[in-house]
């Protein structure tokens, strides 16, 4: 039976529903093997993997004259070898190879007739790893059961070697035509205000106007063009640019420790002394109070419970992103107020529900932080764009070893939707003791991107330097 989407997922099909980097989050994981890879094997476990994710055996069906909301059915032609993908860098290639060629593959748009999503097997690395890029559509990650491609294939356990038997996948038949009519006749007889639901772009502007930003009270939500602000917009994309980086996760433990802060406060610290010197680098000016609206979903629960940092069950959780509105400092010269001005600014942060802790995140079924981001887009999507400045999501990921397949996962870098009119956005993952940074920009507004990630390094040793 036909699945009919949710009024907030239609909204994100509002015009092209396969427009790249804006709707669809990308997660890029370096897998290590000793032997060489089989790519039949991988198609293999990519397969019985999806047993468990039916969804992205699914496409969208649009009903007959728009009477209704489109419906999710199983796509009668579903081919495994369209979706997963095979290119390669000239070897041997680098890091910054890698990320000029993960930039061409996100730009690709999306088969609007298949399911939305993509997955991508990238050889030549110098170190004999494989690069796996995977894309998923933010429509697929609606329901509260709905994951990342990315999490559905990053396991706890190594894949075994004798490939277990997948059962054969069957299609449900399609309604026809004639079936789709009735039943959106029926539900706009039984709910006259249906018709009003389907109307993405009426959806989408009372969603907008009706949404809080949760700590935007000391802050202007909008402001007159200009200014700071105009070096993170762009009216005209012009194709994307990528750059990674990271740095250990011990290091931001140890300044949190000795500032009496969140170890969340100085990753955003650390991106903000980072944004600071590239804008001075780019020959822009900068008073102490310049600052950056970022917009940072938080995962926030519905259940009353522990204060956020204490032992919080996963299981006992229901889980949500709501978006907090934080300035970030970029004016400020000193490293030491700019974390403190950050750890202000998130500390009072408030919302009805209860913020949920960084150890409950961690141990979500398998790799959260690809579903966290993209959630955390999919929240931002939903505000007005002139609100805020840039997005940045950072999510907490399991500190022990993981595997892809039967490879070990060896980095995890987030590649973060680049949303309509943004010339930047920025998501950080960690993962075994290391904080992975992801940099998605407008190739033509921020051409340099990679300077940030080359940044990360120095605004880190900045905080360092202020702890005893």
């Amino acid at each position: 039976m036909a699945t009919r989407l949710a009024t907030a997922d239609a909204d994100l099909l509002l015009g092209d529903a396969t427009r790249s980097r804006s709707r669809h989050s990308c997660s890029l994981a370096l897998v290590s093997r000793d032997d060489p890879w089989d790519i039949d094997r991988v198609m293999e476990f990519v397969d019985a993997r999806l047993a468990d994710a039916p969804r992205f055996r699914q496409r969208i069906r649009y009903v007959p004259f728009g009477l209704a909301r489109a419906v999710w059915v199983d796509d009668p032609d579903f081919d495994l070898s369209f979706h997963v993908r095979r290119s390669a860098l000239p070897a041997p290639g680098g890091v910054r190879q890698l990320a000029d060629l993960v930039a061409r593959l996100v730009d690709r748009p999306l088969e609007p007739g298949r399911p939305l999503w993509e997955l991508y097997l990238i050889e030549g690395l110098a170190d004999g790893r494989l690069a796996v890029l995977t894309k998923t559509h933010h429509v697929l990650l609606g329901g509260p059961n709905a994951v990342d491609l990315a999490q559905v294939l990053m396991t706890d356990e190594r894949a075994s070697a004798d490939v277990d038997e997948v059962a054969t996948w069957t299609p449900v038949p399609s309604p026809g035509d004639g079936v789709l009519v009735l039943d959106a006749l029926i539900t706009i007889a039984t709910d006259p205000l249906e018709l009003v639901r389907r109307s993405a772009r009426l959806v989408n502007a009372v969603e907008r106007a009706s949404r809080g930003l949760v700590g935007a009270a000391s802050l202007t939500v909008l402001r007159p063009p200009g200014g700071l602000a105009e070096m993170f917009r762009t009216s005209r994309p012009r194709g994307s640019r990528v750059g990674l980086a990271s740095f250990p996760l011990d290091q931001a433990r140890t300044i949190a420790r000795e500032h009496g802060c969140k170890v969340n406060d100085v990753v955003l610290a650390v991106l903000c002394g980072a944004l600071r010197s590239w804008i001075l680098s780019c020959g822009h000016p900068l008073s102490t109070a310049d600052t950056l609206r970022a917009i940072v979903p938080m995962a926030v629960s519905s259940e009353t419970g522990p204060v956020e940092g204490s032992e919080v069950s996963a299981e006992a959780t229901s889980a949500e992103i709501a978006s907090a509105l934080i300035g970030m400092p970029v004016g400020e010269p000193n490293p030491r107020m700019r974390l403190a001005q950050i750890s202000r600014e998130t500390a009072t942060q408030r919302h009805p529900r209860q913020a949920v802790g960084a150890k409950s995140l961690a141990r979500l079924s398998g790799f959260a932080p690809p579903t966290l981001h993209a959630l955390g887009s999919r929240a931002a999507i939903m505000l007005p764009s002139d609100s805020y400045d840039l997005v940045v999501t950072n999510a907490p990921g399991p500190q022990h070893k993981m595997f892809w397949g039967d490879g070990e996962l060896a980095e995890v870098y987030p590649v973060p939707a680049l949303l309509d009119g943004q010339a930047l956005a920025v998501s950080m993952s960690s993962y075994s003791g290391i904080v992975y940074c992801g940099f998605t920009a407008d190739r033509q507004a921020v051409p340099d991107v990679e300077e940030i990630g080359e940044l990360i390094s120095s605004a880190l040793d900045e905080l360092t330097g202020t702890a005893r």
